[in-house]
């Protein structure tokens, strides 16, 4: 991948990997919470925009595989402006597919109500739109609850799958919460979840798919498979997305 890195408005360096091809849609990986741009869904997709000449972007946001920042660092808001960051400071203009892992689902959807007219097309891998309200009220406990709320902070270690948590997390998600309203975006969705997720549960992509404007929104509910989604065919799917759009 070609590394490149530039910093936010925090002076952390954040890293990304942009590879341009000329008037070509952009395919966009938004990467989940605690991974990377690198990972194994990252790296196929990059392959997959490499063999047929679209212009790929992904960041790792802050506190995130090769940037800077901590675990505590993490922000909803933060994320979706590390992304924003690259895209204003290389003037994309093509149109964009984005395809959001987990919490890259939710900062998905907030890119493209910024950019809706850009954005042509959304594929989501076990979304986890507004997750954080579901950790607070069906996974913490009052103690753990008042720990982070009196600053301190849990993980990351084995029990909270080395995630980390604080209290300012789940304060400041609370303007880019996406479920209590509709979401303001009207192209082609495809809501991809596994039936044996057991860290966001796949009736969450049918609240998504409640919550959205557009009405060209497909659920694939993948049997057996996982959070990890990785027998989930991605590249077929974003050429669906493209192709649909093209025709």
């Amino acid at each position: 991948m070609s590394d490149k890195k530039i910093k936010n408005s925090k002076e952390y360096e954040i890293a990304y990997t942009y590879v341009k091809n000329e008037n070509n849609p952009c395919v966009v990986y938004l990467h989940g919470l605690r991974s990377s741009r690198k990972s194994e869904k990252g790296q196929r997709i990059f392959n997959f925009c490499l063999k047929n000449n679209y212009s790929f972007l992904s960041v790792d946001y802050t506190g995130h595989g090769e940037s800077e920042g901590y675990p505590h660092d993490f922000r909803i808001h933060q994320c979706l402006e590390d992304v924003m960051t690259v895209i204003v400071h290389h003037n994309i203009q093509e149109p964009l597919y984005l395809v959001g892992s987990s919490l890259g689902g939710w900062i998905s959807f907030l890119l493209a109500e910024k950019l809706p007219k850009q954005v042509k097309g959304i594929l989501t891998c076990a979304a986890g739109v507004d997750f954080l309200p579901m950790v607070w009220k069906h996974i913490f406990n009052d103690e753990i609850r008042d720990l982070l709320k009196n600053g301190g902070i849990i993980g990351p270690n084995e029990e909270t799958h080395g995630h980390c948590f604080s209290y300012p997390m789940f304060v400041e998600a609370e303007p880019f919460l996406l479920l209590k309203r509709q979401i303001r975006y009207n192209g082609p969705v495809i809501l991809a979840h596994g039936d044996k997720d057991d860290i966001i549960p796949f009736e969450n992509s049918f609240r998504i798919k409640d919550a959205l404007e557009s009405r060209d929104v497909c659920v694939h509910i993948v049997k057996g498979d996982n959070h990890s989604l990785l027998s989930y065919p991605l590249e077929n799917n974003i050429q669906l997305l493209i192709e649909r759009n093209v025709a």
